[in-house]
């Protein structure tokens, strides 16, 4: 199978997530799309809302379609959440013969040479790209660029921030062309600090 893992904060998930994963779905031929909302982050301050909400609305969002799984595993694990580990954990838990890949933003591709074992996870999965309006100027390390592990696409730019919406939210401003409208209420309920 090709597993394609979807990892993020996705505080909340919006319209620009939903796009993602249909592209990586409809054009990049895989079986399954595990999304991962994080735990513990490991590469910024924690400051995310409730698991739970984050995990219910993602789940609303894809419920019902069987190649995509919402997975608890980095929210169930203690401590900061890693890739590396985490795809050690898939990878235990759906068999070392699947093909793997990860779907990141140009700017964590950025900042890969800091990831835990950055050259290990290039030997055991594919990572998905995808470009990002606000990081045009981004200049990408010719190692990466050669890789055949890393696979850059010229996609869509979906311009939607988590952060403006959960402000949004505080204002009393209308999410509807941000947010899938199965969990617009949703959003509306749980994240208001």
């Amino acid at each position: 199978m090709r597993i394609a893992i979807y990892g993020g904060s996705f505080n909340p998930m919006h319209i620009g997530h939903e796009k993602i994963v249909d592209y990586v779905l409809n054009n990049l031929n895989m079986d399954k799309i595990i999304i991962i909302p994080v735990g513990i982050p490991s590469h910024r301050e924690n400051n995310l809302e409730q698991s739970d909400t984050r995990l219910k609305i993602c789940k609303e969002i894809f419920k019902g379609n069987k190649k995509i799984e919402v997975s608890d595993i980095e929210i169930k694990s203690e401590g900061k959440s890693y890739t590396y580990d985490t795809l050690l954990k898939l990878i235990d838990l759906y068999g070392e013969n699947n093909e793997f890949f990860e779907i990141i933003g140009e700017d964590s591709l950025k900042s890969l040479k800091t990831w835990k074992n950055y050259e290990e996870l290039l030997k055991i999965c594919k990572f998905i790209v995808f470009r990002r309006k606000d990081d045009k100027n981004i200049q990408i390390d010719k190692e990466f660029l050669n890789n055949k592990n890393i696979i850059i696409l010229e996609n869509e730019y979906y311009n939607i921030s988590s952060t403006e919406i959960r402000n949004m939210v505080k204002n009393n401003e209308d999410i509807s062309a941000f947010v899938n409208k199965k969990v617009k209420k949703l959003i509306e309920k749980e994240y208001l600090d």
